[in-house]
This record gives C-alpha cells, sequence and structure tokens, in this order.
C-alpha cells in the first residue's frame, strides 16, 4: 500500500465510526461513553480489514465498492438479522424485519462509499469481467454442484462449532426474559442451509476479484467472515448477555476459518 493511501487511514477510521455512531443514533441505542469507544474500535478494526482487502483486488473503483457494500450488508446485517428472526424474540412480524433490514442497507452503502473513494485506485478490470472469467474455468455443471455443496456445507460446520459452544450459553437461551430461542431441526437446518447459499453468492465475486492465489482467498473469506460477520456485531451489541460473547465469538472464529477454508477450496479454479 502507498503512502497516500496509508495517509487516508486515519480519515477512514473516523469516518467508520461517525457512520456507526450514527447508524446506532437512527436505531435508537442509548449513546454512552463506552458506545461511543467501542464505536471508534469497530471503525479501526474495519478499516485496517478494508486496507488490506482492497489491496488484494483488481477492480476499477466503483467496482470495489459495490462488492465491498454486497458484502457487508449480507454477511454483517442480513445473514445475522435472518438467524435473529427465528433465534430471538426482537422481530416480531415480518414487517418489522423488513424495516429493521433497510436501515443497514443506507450506512453500508456510506462505510463503502468512503473505504472505495480513499482506498481504491483505479484498476484494470471491472466486477463482470473478472466473474465471467472465473466462470470460465469450470463448466455450468460443475459450478452449480458447487454452489450446492458449499450451501450445504455450512450447516455440518456451524452445528458442530455450536453444539461445542452451548453447554456454556444454554441457560442463557433457556431464560425467556433475555428474548433468546433455540427452535426445532425443522427451522434451523433450511435456516442455515439458506445462509450458507447467501454466503456463497455473495463471496463467489469476492473470490473473482483478488489477484488470486488459494492462500489470499482463503484468509479473505475468512476474514469477511468473521470481522464483520461475528466480531463487530457481538461487541456492539448491547442486548446479549456478556457472558456469552466470548463463547459465540470463539464459536464464529471457528466457523469462519473452517468454512472460510471449505469454500476457499469447493469454489475454487482449477489448478493450472
Amino acid at each position: 500500500m502507498d503512502k497516500v493511501k496509508i495517509g487516508r487511514l486515519p480519515f477512514l477510521a473516523i469516518a467508520l465510526t461517525l457512520t456507526e455512531i450514527a447508524h446506532k443514533a437512527v436505531t435508537g441505542e442509548s449513546l454512552s461513553p463506552t458506545s461511543y469507544i467501542l464505536s471508534l474500535i469497530a471503525g479501526i478494526i474495519l478499516t485496517l480489514f478494508f486496507a488490506w482487502l482492497i489491496s488484494q483486488m483488481k477492480l476499477r473503483k466503483l467496482h470495489v465498492f459495490a462488492l465491498i457494500w454486497l458484502n457487508l450488508y449480507v454477511i454483517r446485517f442480513l445473514s445475522n438479522m435472518i438467524e435473529g428472526f427465528f433465534f430471538t424474540t426482537i422481530f416480531d412480524s415480518i414487517r418489522s424485519f423488513v424495516v429493521a433490514a433497510l436501515i443497514p442497507l443506507f450506512f453500508t452503502l456510506i462505510e463503502s462509499a468512503f473505504a472505495g473513494a480513499l482506498l481504491t485506485s483505479e484498476g484494470e478490470e471491472s466486477l463482470n469481467s473478472s466473474i465471467r472469467k472465473y466462470l470460465s474455468s469450470r463448466s455450468c455443471s460443475s459450478w452449480i454442484k458447487r454452489i450446492a455443496a458449499g450451501s450445504i456445507a455450512y450447516f455440518p460446520i456451524y452445528f458442530f462449532f455450536g453444539m461445542l459452544v452451548f453447554p456454556f450459553v444454554a441457560e442463557y437461551y433457556s431464560d425467556p426474559s433475555l428474548g433468546l430461542k433455540v427452535p426445532g431441526f425443522e427451522v434451523i437446518i433450511p435456516v442455515e442451509i439458506f445462509r450458507g447459499f447467501l454466503y456463497v453468492i455473495v463471496l463467489f465475486p469476492l473470490m473473482a476479484s483478488l489477484k488470486w492465489n488459494r492462500k489470499t482467498s482463503f484468509i479473505a473469506l475468512s476474514s469477511m467472515l468473521f470481522i464483520p460477520g461475528a466480531l463487530l456485531p457481538l461487541i456492539l451489541e448491547p442486548s446479549l448477555p456478556p457472558e456469552i460473547v466470548p463463547f459465540h465469538l470463539f464459536e464464529i472464529l471457528a466457523d469462519s476459518l473452517v468454512y472460510g477454508l471449505a469454500l476457499s477450496m469447493i469454489l475454487s479454479k482449477p489448478k493450472s
């Protein structure tokens, strides 16, 4: 990364911090010194993550923005909110879910725009061209099978690590006053497979846009799944009992590493 971009990192961290604070204010969360500090930490983490990730891309500026926005919104908010619809009592109707899902669409747009504007050089490829080139490395039937496999693979990984930590968090999910619940397998399995499908759909274009090698792909996918997908939501969510946060951080870090590795292999191009 050149000196100009390094000099822009503090400005991006400030912009992302202010956006995080504005998001809290709009959604009615109480603002306290602790929430300001956590928003600053989130802004710094996102800045460092974006700086590394964008340096690994080969896309034009506008296309970097679009790809970051898609991943940030789906992985950080939409996927977690879908799970929250079934695993918590936060949403009392589909309408309340839809309204809540629209708000972060705007704030992730702002954060992605800042990241794209401050950290992106003009790349040589369009996102469409990168995806087409990546798809051409395998047959259509092969990609369909791999997309299905990547979607289904999420559930056993999620379930395995979830069961490892469940004995430590079970009492909180059985206390109705905390708004947490564990649905039956007839709900869990299709919900988690659908979340796996969402991850495949948004992470595939990310893989196609990278200056590709399998190690970079693994780091990019695992980091995207963990940092926006778990680390930030867990440290910023005020309604979660703080006692369960370390266990879920461990759980989702393990999920992200294993699932990121699996996807980097399932969705990879064939070796030359």
